[in-house]
């Protein structure tokens, strides 16, 4: 629940853990393999695997850090699955408002209960909020997202599974994507250079930050490598770009 090498943030903050497959994102859940790791040395998080699990005691973690940093929330579960309660995400969204100095990336698949939520409150400054979109079938998601009022509207085309660009995926509106291709070895899916080119087309059209993450398990030759030898250049070009967050009140 601190640092982490994930390369478009800082830390991870998982009061809730746990999550179920409802997309083809989710195949090779890299969430649930670790929590299921996790379990088997025992740590007291993951006593029950890759069941959403609350963890009221991790609630206090931002009020230890220092400085300005930038927070990956939830990075082992998703905070508006459907048996999170929701005074639990009171709390949660609470904690995010009395630590100023973290910015929190909030990540979900759960787009309408996400809408829902922040229909009936307002999002804190410091809370960017954020959907996966990878596959054509999810692309409702950001239609979701575009509807909410909130610094900083991201999605993340991470795996990216199709040429989204022209599968309807629209991003007026939204503020930062970003984008990379599939990791867990030999079955991970293999994604075309074109299909992250487009994005980044569409990307610019739109006024939307875009930051490429990496290849993953298959190169921009379509050879089947390493994480970190295939990369993260995109046409030989590192995108690691950040938003710039709107004033909402």
């Amino acid at each position: 629940m601190g640092n982490t090498l994930i390369d478009w943030t800082d830390k991870v903050w998982n009061p809730c853990t746990g999550c179920e497959k409802i997309s083809p994102e989710c195949r090779l859940c890299y969430a649930e393999v670790m929590a299921n790791r996790l379990k088997g040395i025992g740590h007291p998080h993951y006593r029950n695997g890759f069941n959403v699990t609350i963890h009221p005691d991790a609630l206090n973690i931002p009020f230890g850090w220092k400085g300005n940093v930038m927070c990956f929330l939830p990075s082992m579960g998703d905070l508006f699955h459907k048996d999170v309660p929701d005074d639990f995400i009171d709390q949660v969204i609470c904690v995010v408002e009395q630590t100023p100095n973290v910015t929190y990336q909030l990540l979900t698949k759960r787009s309408g209960r996400l809408k829902s939520y922040f229909t009936q409150r307002r999002c804190a400054p410091n809370l960017w909020l954020g959907v996966t979109c990878g596959h054509k079938d999810s692309i409702f998601r950001v239609d979701d997202l575009r509807d909410i009022a909130a610094p900083v509207r991201f999605v993340s085309a991470e795996p990216l599974l199709g040429d989204l660009a022209n599968e309807g995926l629209i991003l007026t509106g939204i503020d930062w994507i970003i984008v990379g291709g599939e990791s867990g070895g030999i079955r991970a899916r293999p994604m075309d250079e074109s299909w992250a080119m487009n994005l980044k087309q569409l990307a610019d059209a739109c006024g939307t930050t875009f930051f490429f993450k990496q290849w993953g398990s298959w190169g921009v030759d379509n050879v089947r490598r390493s994480k970190s030898a295939n990369g993260h250049l995109l046409g030989g070009v590192e995108y690691h770009n950040y938003p710039t967050p709107r004033l909402i009140y």
